[in-house]
């Protein structure tokens, strides 16, 4: 039996991390045939997970003695998905995820870095650490080229750096079938207009955003005739400023009110026509669904993706301008299905890159 465990930004209501999750958890299991899978997180009871945890068991991510005894046993500590290592929301975070990774070698563990996205780290303590773990760690696979850039701006000399796709993108397209109810019961007309939907991230609320918002989704309701759907991906944080850009408004917009799954989300997200993203797994989705998107990037990791996509990110949310969105979104609607196809293009190569991760594992646990 392989024993693997995984550390990451898990259990916290935050539908893309715990989409990086089921991707990393299904892939290996896809892959490996004799495995047991430990996962450290926020939440220990499985239904309150936004995913299926058969089979994997959880541990809370703060109990440092219930951690190390799993480490004790495991045969592979992957530090897994996201953007981990980073001191731009706080230090605590970094510092939490570089002890993990040196609690494994301390027990001669093998570790593996799984498809991050690494940085800003701005503060000189935290990169001198970052180096130092990450020279020992055994393998490092990145979700982007700029990641890989970082790590050697701050001297990471380890041989074993991989570049493959952000994790999320391994997700299985599914059927609009389910979305469309969901639409449905949340008060979309079941009508022939272009739905609109928009991710907004609650930590970028500002008054301009939230008035440019508003006064964008007036405009396309009125001129364009479409519906707009506001789609939460961290339900507590991203439903508040949801509510302040619908106190603004004018017109009526619909805003999941309910926690989803991911299948459901990723349904709710194919069956829209242009999905205007904040929120860089909002975007995932939307490549995976082949749904026309517009990135508005508040992080280095929206301009990485969309690089990868060979699309371009329309604005940062500080630049973000009420008229140049407005004539996008047109642009958009109207090309709708030229951008379909270079998305599905696209995202099967990606596909393909984030399938080295499994062969790294393989490899890191003398399975080959």
């Amino acid at each position: 039996m392989n024993k693997i465990v995984i550390s990451g930004y898990y259990g916290f209501n935050n539908i893309g991390d715990d989409s990086i999750l089921s991707v990393i958890t299904s892939n290996i299991k896809d892959s490996i045939n004799d495995v047991e899978i430990t996962v450290l997180s926020k939440l220990s009871k499985k239904s309150e997970l936004v995913y299926d945890t058969n089979n994997v068991k959880l541990v809370d991510r703060k109990n440092i003695l219930k951690i190390i005894s799993e480490i004790k046993k495991c045969d592979l500590l992957i530090s897994g998905g996201g953007g981990l290592l980073q001191d731009v929301t706080s230090s605590k975070s970094i510092l939490y995820y570089l002890a993990i990774m040196l609690l494994g070698k301390v027990f001669k563990k093998k570790v593996m870095v799984y498809s991050q996205g690494i940085g800003p780290i701005h503060k000189p303590l935290n990169k001198t650490l970052t180096k130092y773990v990450l020279n020992k760690v055994d393998f490092i696979t990145l979700r982007d080229e700029k990641s890989k850039k970082f790590l050697k701006e701050i001297k990471v000399t380890n041989e074993n750096i991989v570049v493959t796709a952000d994790p999320v993108i391994g997700l299985k397209k599914v059927g609009l079938d389910l979305g469309h109810e969901i639409l449905k019961k949340s008060g979309l007309k079941d009508s022939k207009k272009p739905i609109v939907g928009f991710s907004i991230r609650g930590r970028d609320k500002s008054e301009k955003l939230i008035h440019t918002i508003a006064n964008v989704c007036d405009e396309i309701i009125d001129k364009l005739g479409v519906d707009v759907v506001f789609i939460p991906f961290h339900h507590g944080e991203d439903k508040k400023i949801i509510d302040d850009i619908k106190s603004k408004m004018n017109r009526v917009a619909i805003c999941l009110k309910e926690k989803h799954n991911i299948d459901s989300m990723l349904s709710i997200i194919g069956n829209l026509d242009l999905l205007v993203g904040l929120r860089l797994h909002s975007l995932v989705f939307g490549a995976i669904m082949n749904t026309p998107m517009i990135a508005i990037s508040y992080d280095p990791k929206i301009n990485n993706f969309m690089e990868n996509l060979d699309e371009t990110v329309f604005s940062s949310v500080e630049d973000l301008e009420k008229e140049k969105l407005l004539e996008e979104i047109k642009n958009k609607i109207n090309n709708e299905e030229k951008y379909k196809l270079q998305l599905y293009n696209k995202v099967e190569c990606l596909k393909e890159k984030l399938h080295k991760n499994e062969k790294i594992i393989s490899e890191l646990l003398n399975l080959n």
